[in-house]
């Protein structure tokens, strides 16, 4: 059928009518009035696929396992509630692992963040060999994780260990430093930081770089001095930054897990033990899916937090400005 479309003294047009065509005919009018949408959700399908597959399906999967017993070997999922947060924010050994996260999270965070300040204010100097400084400062932060644990292994060895050799050079007894727990607090902080502050000093050299040298003329001008300028040019400019770093931070310091996998196991007695090294223990070790899924539904959402925390700060302004 034929429709005449109508028109002022101009002749008639005849128009096929909808009814009239056929699949392929109106899939293609259909794909030509949304074809960007539909560019678009073809460009996103593979994207959309890799994240349902490794992030959507799993996340959904561990939270429903939070919720139930099960060794994940044998048998089926027994449902009970809420039994496995309970355990873990009740059970002492449990609230021990969350107050050592806790306390190696801050501890690294704040020694993390102020020597990184520190080492980037010197390097955004004229120095020397300043891109030789800082990539010293940067590689462990690239280097494996297993490999940089190996090498404080070598200095805190109990038998041959470079710090026991030199303390038995001196006429000292040697330190079993996995049997002491301050030990071993201070040298996972020590080696959490020195891993880390590469990542920190980088950010803070960028956002030192950014401020405009005819900042600190002008002042220089108006009779300030050194400690002012820091104080009230560089610190206020560099706030976004800070803020940035310490939330960022805190996210990665949160999920301390190499040191104390490699260095320490958790111990000695529990005291160095930390959340992720838990969750891999009650998952593998203890055949306990229920409470790994408890522990990080509970992890996960204490760093969506921080997230959504930095989200709101950073959205407020940038940089430099």
């Amino acid at each position: 059928m034929l429709k005449t479309a109508p028109s002022d003294g101009a002749p008639s047009i005849a128009v096929p009518s909808a009814e009239r065509l056929n699949y392929r005919e109106r899939f293609s009018r259909w794909r030509y009035h949304h074809r960007h949408p539909f560019e678009g959700w073809l460009i996103l399908a593979p994207i959309l696929f890799y994240y349902s597959v490794f992030f959507f399906i799993p996340v959904i999967s561990s939270l429903l396992l939070s919720f139930t017993k099960w060794s994940g070997l044998s048998g089926s999922p027994e449902w009970i509630g809420l039994a496995n947060y309970q355990r873990f924010l009740g059970d002492p050994m449990y609230r021990q692992v969350l107050f050592n996260t806790a306390l190696f999270a801050v501890s690294i965070l704040v020694l993390q963040t102020a020597l990184g300040f520190l080492i980037a204010l010197m390097l955004n100097t004229k120095v020397q060999g300043r891109g030789w400084y800082r990539a010293a400062w940067y590689v462990p932060t690239l280097t494996t994780a297993a490999i940089m644990a190996q090498v404080a292994f070598v200095f805190i060895s109990p038998t041959d260990g470079v710090i026991n050799t030199v303390l038995r050079g001196l006429g000292h007894p040697g330190v079993i430093f996995y049997m002491q727990v301050e030990w071993m607090r201070a040298i996972i902080v020590i080696y959490s930081v020195w891993r880390g502050v590469g990542g920190a000093m980088i950010l803070y050299l960028a956002a030192l770089q950014g401020i405009h040298p005819e900042l600190y003329e002008a002042a220089q001008v108006d009779g300030a001095s050194g400690p002012q300028l820091l104080r009230y040019i560089t610190l206020p400019l560099l706030t976004p930054m800070t803020i940035f770093v310490l939330v960022t931070g805190i996210i990665g310091t949160a999920q301390v897990f190499e040191a104390v996998m490699f260095m320490s196991k958790g111990g000695p007695g529990n005291q160095t033990n930390v959340i992720m090294l838990q969750i891999y223990q009650d998952a593998f070790a203890n055949a306990s899916l229920g409470m790994a899924s408890a522990g990080a539904m509970l992890l996960g959402l204490l760093l969506l937090a921080f997230s959504l925390f930095n989200i709101r700060i950073m959205s407020r302004g940038r940089v430099g400005e």
